[in-house]
């Protein structure tokens, strides 16, 4: 096996005519290959640099390659092993930085006939999960770096996907297909994790800054419907993550500065000759530097925030790899009503002091270890935790504070999982998964009723409870071009005692080269947010409280999904997708009839309102149709378009079918970006663009003479979010330069969000002491600089 290497190895250098100078800067790609389904490290892959064939290796027993010499720049490597399609991944950048470390994973091919050649388009579409049918996109941190406004947030990224907006710029929160933001279902390592976001709110699943570090970020899955059984207890969205490992032969160390704080990064092996290695990366912020040159967050306060992310990596002989890994983030922020400036948005009423902190952490191991060749088994135990803390302070006339709310909420989760994946064969994958978590809650929440003259409690729980899931996934393929994928989740909550078994399907038709036609269905059921299961309710007349929500059930949404593809060339691709979404037992309000429906929550900046008395029979339906058109990088440069025409309905208490809050009806996102290559290579100055238009938040209109005559805000419920503001339109930039030198790699850049300073409208909202209607706007125009260095 060895002679065999080393001739084909010599052949593929005498065939090579063109041999790189020495004086050109060169960099080490290295990795891993294995089987994508047994995840098996697969020997004798031939692996080669497309632009220069003379720099190539073959994988040894443990699937390792390792090509020196590779010049800075972007390039193509095409991997290949005979009984296994070929496998091409294009756009990848090499720095003198930072080594390249590739982990590629090939397929076997069901039958021995000529391979299917996936290409660097497929390829980047391809997703982590083999039982994913439709619906799913694929990113790196490479590109979440790449597009102007993306900030590096994977959220800010994300909604540049077919059929995804984002309906407050201030915001990462994702609405998906016309589905609240506290639909996406955010999993790290395997393990379902609170929102990963500074400053976010109970309940809700985004914030202003994500805690998610793209420093340590490998390539992850965004899922918009009907997706594979491994996923329960939310319905719109699923953001499935994954952490890098570090460098396990080489020091390396990043720092960075930004409208993300500064980073610090570092990462490298233990010990030389062990293939063991750590991660970590350190940030912190102060936006004070903004706020001093003019530019306006929406709030007159200074957030505050900090986080860390870690992972380390201990491969062993006998007993398989261990992983430890976590996140962590703290946030806070102090709004004094005597600071408040015109055009500052109102978390609060006029004459309040507010007080805001939040925090998460995440952390688990695990430990991934194989029965035989074809099976292996993960076991992955892990714990999470998420804070929120809220002071506010109504000033009377002569400034004087009077406490009026309060709130001390905490979640932990502790979770125990265990995967199986066996390939039967190469046409069956089987996995089957369990998860077990142990649900820990403590809510205090108060506030001061001017009836009663005392504080009531709106929540006082602190309780254990638990949520078991478990799911079988099959594959099945019929051919290479043909694949079935099949599974069932089923779901318990202990609290209340209700289950939902939920089938879900998809089928893989490549019935042409370079197109395919796949169709899915599944059944998802959505646990409410922890805290509307504690609301309280006071009884004046007993002093006592009663909790109604408990025996809530979950959200049921079943998705149908069809989408085309058509990979036009080897740069190209086009897709079209269509879906209808039919939503039952939605929570809607049980005391008396009206237009609440849990569909709506989550598009206040304020947080999840808490209503009481809900029960199982609002009704639902999201449809539409979304188009991606893309060339990925090539001839140094890029473009994107992705459009999305959809709507969205609910039925509330009052039997009456509305638009949800979030039906937008349209979305349309166009992005590009081009590379000039300057030195020869060595360094690059680059130019982004991405250009947005949608429809406006829709709302329901304040009735102001009720309002007046209530002294607090009364709406027209007759006409729940039928009304829309104007359409939103929005222009971001990006400059960027990348210097490349021995072993070093810098890079600067300057962006410009809301570049023509479009005036969009957020919200309008009552204000009870001035009496009248106030509107709010999102972000103007916000420049920011960063410069990032690697060596």
């Amino acid at each position: 096996m060895i002679r065999i290497k080393y001739l084909i190895l010599a052949v593929i250098l005498l065939g090579s005519s063109n041999y790189l100078k020495s004086q050109t800067l060169t960099q080490t790609v290295r990795g891993t290959v294995i089987d994508a389904e047994s995840k098996q490290a697969l020997e004798g892959v031939t692996v080669v640099i497309s632009k220069y064939p003379q720099l190539a290796d073959i994988t040894e027993s443990k699937g390792r390659f390792k090509i020196s010499g590779v010049p800075v720049g972007r390039h193509e490597i095409r991997f290949s092993l005979l009984g296994y399609n070929n496998n091409t991944i294009g756009n990848i950048e090499i720095t003198s930085g930072k080594e390249v470390v590739l982990n590629i994973e090939l397929t076997e091919k069901v039958y021995e006939t000529a391979a299917v050649e996936i290409t660097a388009t497929q390829q980047k579409n391809l997703p982590n999960n083999e039982m994913a049918t439709l619906s799913v996109r694929n990113f790196n941190s490479e590109e979440t770096n790449r597009y102007a406004g993306s900030r590096g947030d994977p959220s800010r990224m994300a909604s540049t996907t077919a059929g995804v907006s984002s309906g407050n710029d201030s915001r990462n929160d994702i609405i998906v297909r016309g589905n609240s933001p506290i639909g996406v279902l955010w999993r790290l390592e395997g393990i379902d994790i609170p929102s990963p976001n500074h400053f976010s709110a109970q309940g809700a699943t985004g914030g202003p800054v994500s805690i998610l570090n793209n420093n340590l970020l490998a390539n992850s899955d965004f899922y918009t419907g009907a997706w594979p059984a491994d996923y329960g207890t939310k319905n719109a969205a699923v953001f499935d993550l994954k952490l890098r490992n570090g460098n396990n032969e080489k020091r390396e160390f990043t720092g960075q500065i930004g409208v993300n704080g500064i980073e610090l990064g570092a990462e490298g092996p233990f010990n030389k000759g062990y293939n063991g290695s750590y991660l970590i990366n350190y940030r912190y912020s102060t936006l004070d530097a903004f706020t001093a040159m003019g530019i306006s967050f929406g709030v007159s306060g200074s957030p505050r925030y900090q986080d860390i992310s870690w992972k380390i990596n201990l491969p062993t002989e006998k007993i398989g790899v261990f992983n430890f890994w976590g996140i962590g983030g703290l946030s806070d922020i102090i709004i004094n009503d005597d600071k408040r400036k015109q055009g500052d948005w109102s978390y609060t009423e006029t004459g309040t002091n507010l007080v805001y902190g939040s925090g998460m952490s995440a952390a688990g191991i695990s430990n991934t270890h194989y029965y035989n060749a074809k099976t292996f088994g993960k076991l992955t135990l892990s714990s999470t935790y998420a804070i929120f803390k809220i002071t506010v302070d109504t000033l009377s006339d002569n400034r004087d504070k009077f406490n009026t709310y309060n709130s001390r909420s905490s979640d932990y989760q502790h979770h125990a999982q265990y995967l199986i994946n066996s390939k039967i064969n190469n046409k069956n994958l089987i996995r089957f998964l369990t998860t077990y978590t142990i649900l820990s809650i403590d809510y205090k929440t108060k506030f001061y009723s001017n009836d009663y003259r005392i504080f009531i409690d709106l929540m006082k729980a602190k309780r254990n409870t638990n949520l078991l899931q478990s799911s079988v996934s099959w594959q099945y393929k019929f051919s290479d071009r043909l694949i079935l994928n099949n599974g069932i989740h089923f779901q318990q909550l202990f609290l209340n005692n209700n289950y939902a078994i939920e089938p879900r399907s998809g089928i893989k038709w490549q019935f042409k080269e370079n197109q395919s036609l796949n169709i899915a269905y599944g059944l998802h059921n959505q646990i409410q947010p922890l805290i509307n299961y504690f609301n309280e309710t006071y009884i004046p007349k007993s002093n006592s409280y009663v909790q109604n929500n408990l025996n809530m059930g979950f959200t049921q949404s079943n998705h149908f999904v069809m989408s085309y593809d058509n990979f036009i060339s080897r740069n190209f691709r086009l897709k079209l997708e269509s879906y209808l979404q039919l939503l039952s037992k939605v929570p809607v309000n049980r005391g008396h009839p009206d237009y609440f429906s849990m569909l709506n929550q989550g598009n206040d900046i304020a947080g999840l309102a808490i209503i009481d008395t809900l029960v199982n029979k609002g009704l639902g339906k999201n449809y539409g149709i979304e188009l991606t058109l893309e060339k990925i990088f090539s001839n140094n440069y890029y473009l994107l378009f992705t459009g999305s025409l959809f709507d969205s309905y609910f039925r509330g208490s009052n039997m009456i079918w509305h638009h949800t809050a979030f039906s937008g009806n349209y979305v349309g996102n166009l992005l590009g970006g081009y590379e000039l290559p300057l030195q020869e290579g060595k360094h690059k100055l680059s130019f982004d663009f991405k250009a947005t238009i949608a429809g406006g938040n829709r709302y329901t209109p304040v009735n102001i003479i009720a309002s007046q005559q209530a002294q607090k805000v009364v709406y027209y419920d007759d006409m729940a979010f039928d009304k829309q503001y104007k359409i939103y339109h929005r222009l971001d930039a990006k400059i960027a330069y990348k210097i490349n030198q021995k072993k070093i790699a810098q890079s600067f850049f300057i962006s410009v969000e809301n570049l023509m300073n479009t005036k969009n409208i957020l919200r309008e909202y009552y204000d009870p002491k001035l009496g009248k209607v106030k509107t709010e706007y999102q972000f103007g125009l916000f420049p920011y600089g960063g410069y990032r260095i690697e060596f």
